[in-house]
């Protein structure tokens, strides 16, 4: 038998990364054509989910130091301290550090990309490994500072929202960075994009925080209605554009 503290491990692992890799088979799952190949995404999987996790930490760290916040990732920064340097760090600060670490692992790993399509999958390869290392930190907390419980309950949420939220946005990027590759044509524009939808869930899912006062408990479901809403429509185009995409 493993000791607690390592099945602890174990179990968190399992939560936050084995959903990832799932929900990347099934957005790989019945591509035409020739398909991308295994070991490549995994490299970008494993890309975003080291190399864009610290990169965005530090950079958001260092984001909060220059506006006097609190050392504390997004949500959890918003639910301690909700005021207006918190607001903007979570609306607008997080979506363009985190889309922008995760464009640059798409473009370190284009040399794979042969046609635009590519794109949009290694960019949901490596946004799903940047939510998997999130979600295991956060899921971590929840387990080691509320409980069992806890952790369930935002294991199952975050595997649904942030997760698709982050491999959908991602796809928009990596669609651009294909595109630059294919046809000389600008990626910034898709990595604006992918920024705009990231704030807006992040909007979506600060709706409890924020409205609370005013609706009171509802506020919380009504937000996270909206943001699990936002990334279904948005992963089911993703999948639809992937599985119909000739080119």
């Amino acid at each position: 038998m493993l000791p607690d503290y390592l099945m602890s491990v174990v179990v968190l692992l399992s939560a936050a990364y084995i959903p990832a890799f799932l929900a990347l088979v099934w957005i790989r799952w019945g591509e035409r054509g020739r398909k991308e190949r295994w070991d490549d995404l995994i490299l970008t999987f494993l890309g975003g989910a080291v190399i864009a996790v610290i990169a965005a930490t530090v950079l958001e760290v260092a984001a909060a130091g220059i506006l006097n916040s609190s050392l504390v990732r997004e949500y959890d920064l918003f639910v301690r301290y909700p005021n207006l340097i918190t607001f903007i760090i979570i609306i607008v600060i997080a979506p363009i550090i985190e889309e922008f670490v995760k464009t640059m692992i798409v473009m370190r790993f284009s040399r794979y990309i042969w046609r635009p399509r590519n794109g949009l999958v290694f960019g949901a390869s490596c946004g799903l490994g940047f939510a998997a290392t999130e979600n295991f930190l956060y899921e971590g907390t929840a387990l080691f500072t509320s409980g069992f419980a806890a952790f369930v309950s935002l294991a199952v949420v975050r595997s649904i929202s942030s997760l698709l939220m982050h491999a959908s946005a991602t796809s928009i990027s990596g669609y651009g960075v294909a595109r630059a590759k294919s046809y000389a044509d600008h990626w910034w524009p898709y990595l604006v994009a992918a920024i705009v939808m990231h704030s807006t869930f992040n909007m979506f899912a600060s709706f409890g925080e924020l409205f609370e006062s005013r609706f009171g408990p509802v506020a919380n479901g009504i937000g996270l209605g909206f943001s699990i809403g936002l990334v279904l429509v948005a992963i089911s185009y993703l999948r639809w554009r992937i599985h119909g995409y000739h080119a």
